[in-house]
């Protein structure tokens, strides 16, 4: 496995839709030296919902594959369990990013679904990139698909992720990340 130093991060979303409410959707994760995984969600799964998530990472030694399967727990407006897989590939300067997760609600009104974000990109510059983006939906049998596109900037250990979903209709909206990342030091 190709373990490093502990590192962990924070990933601020913000969903932006001409006539809906704004969605702030913070997330932090952590990834211990040995590749234990966890995560803190909220707005994620619903609004409203804080969730806490856990897995182990698996990864090859290069580390250009990884994928990280994890089991998650939420409450609020969605109160439920979930299961769930972050799968992500690099390749030169291509890079893959897919999370799957499938909720069961534990209230009547908070209903089971399926949910898919995947992303395709292209490191243009050690500073910039771009690429393809889908996220889906499926819940009480109806499915919601909505492609997308993003481009962003990476500076030092800052990323600022722009995508427009369903950029071609009428029903477009528009996330904007602000995310950091950082590495532990190893103790002398």
């Amino acid at each position: 496995m190709g373990y490093a130093q502990a590192k962990g991060g924070v990933e601020n979303y913000n969903f932006l839709s001409q006539g809906e409410d704004h969605i702030w959707m913070p997330v932090l994760h952590y990834e211990a030296k040995k590749g234990m995984y966890a995560e803190l969600r909220y707005n994620y799964e619903d609004v409203k919902t804080f969730s806490v998530f856990g897995g182990k990472i698996f990864s090859g030694k290069d580390n250009s594959l990884s994928v990280t399967p994890m089991i998650g727990f939420s409450i609020g407006q969605f109160t439920g369990v979930s299961v769930a897989a972050n799968v992500s590939a690099e390749r030169n300067n291509f890079f893959l990013s897919s999370e799957t997760q499938y909720s069961i609600g534990a209230k009547k009104s908070s209903g089971n679904f399926l949910f898919n974000w995947s992303e395709i990109g292209y490191s243009i510059s050690p500073n910039l990139f771009a690429g393809l983006s889908f996220q889906y939906t499926l819940q009480d049998g109806a499915g919601d698909p909505d492609p997308g596109l993003m481009a962003g900037i990476s500076l030092k250990n800052f990323s600022i992720p722009v995508y427009v979903f369903n950029p071609f209709k009428k029903d477009q909206y528009f996330v904007l990340g602000l995310n950091y990342e950082y590495q532990l030091k190893k103790r002398k």
